[in-house]
């Protein structure tokens, strides 16, 4: 798959990772299309597109409401004249333990994280299957890797993005379709910031190593050149966490836990 030319939806594009992603691809000659719900702050990503000589469309969507999100993608078709690659970025986290977690809250996040996703993949593949082409990438988290506490719920819509991502690439693989899962680690943004449940700081994040988004948008940009099906940014602690926890996932666990009984309980 090249960035040169091709045509690239990219949701969560007005902060974070999915608006690095967005500049990143753009710059290396993509043509885009940015979905959010945050309309200003995509014309903001999309004017900062074309003041560099690109292509960019905006298209304002809630990725939660199965109306709005069912015209994301024949739009970005529509308006850029074709589908290449399609990044589902756009996401949600959460902090509540497994037990105190609200309702709404967990239905919210599943909806956005891995319902929305899905959706979007089953309207992108028709128009790659015609094509003979394309290109899904789903941008999970180290939480899709290793379990962890006090953000269960969202660490499970990550092993589910994972899951669904490389069924979908035994699945069509053969029609030219390819499949990219990336394992961001702590990024530097305001996503938890946003997230449901507690706003506190995570026990386990404390001391970590966050990288900038820039980076990580880097990273997936030269990994669509080299066709890769995993994606890490770093080697500490990312790469060297997954090894740990496969290697000895008794002694991550533990530690884990360890965390864990440290953290009071969520007041709902």
């Amino acid at each position: 798959m090249k960035l040169e030319g091709a045509n690239a939806l990219v949701t969560g594009a007005s902060s974070g990772i999915g608006r690095a992603i967005a500049l990143e691809f753009a710059a290396r000659g993509a043509r885009m299309a940015l979905s959010a719900r945050n309309e200003s702050a995509l014309q903001e990503v999309a004017a900062g597109i074309r003041d560099r000589g690109g292509t960019a469309v905006v298209i304002t969507r809630d990725l939660v409401l199965p109306i709005e999100r069912d015209k994301v993608v024949p739009t970005a078709y529509r308006q850029l004249g074709g589908l290449d690659i399609l990044v589902n970025n756009a996401g949600i986290g959460m902090q509540a333990a497994i037990g105190d977690a609200k309702e709404d809250d967990v239905e919210r996040l599943f909806r956005l994280n891995v319902l929305a996703p899905a959706a979007l993949i089953r309207a992108a593949v028709p128009f790659m299957r015609a094509q003979g082409r394309g290109m899904v990438i789903n941008i999970s988290s180290m939480a899709g890797r290793i379990v962890t506490p006090t953000i269960g719920y969202y660490s499970a819509t990550k092993f589910a993005l994972t899951t669904i991502g490389d069924a979908l690439r035994m699945e069509e693989g053969h029609r030219g379709i390819q499949v990219m899962t990336v394992f961001p680690g702590w990024t530097a943004s305001r996503f938890t910031e946003n997230q449901l449940g507690s706003h506190r700081a995570l026990a386990h994040r404390r001391g970590s190593f966050e990288v900038p988004a820039e980076k990580v948008a880097r990273r997936i940009a030269e990994a669509v050149l080299r066709d890769e099906r995993n994606v890490y940014v770093s080697w500490i602690p990312d790469r060297l966490g997954v090894a740990s926890n496969w290697l000895a996932g008794w002694a991550v666990s533990a530690v884990l836990s360890r965390w864990a009984r440290r953290v009071p309980p969520v007041e709902n």
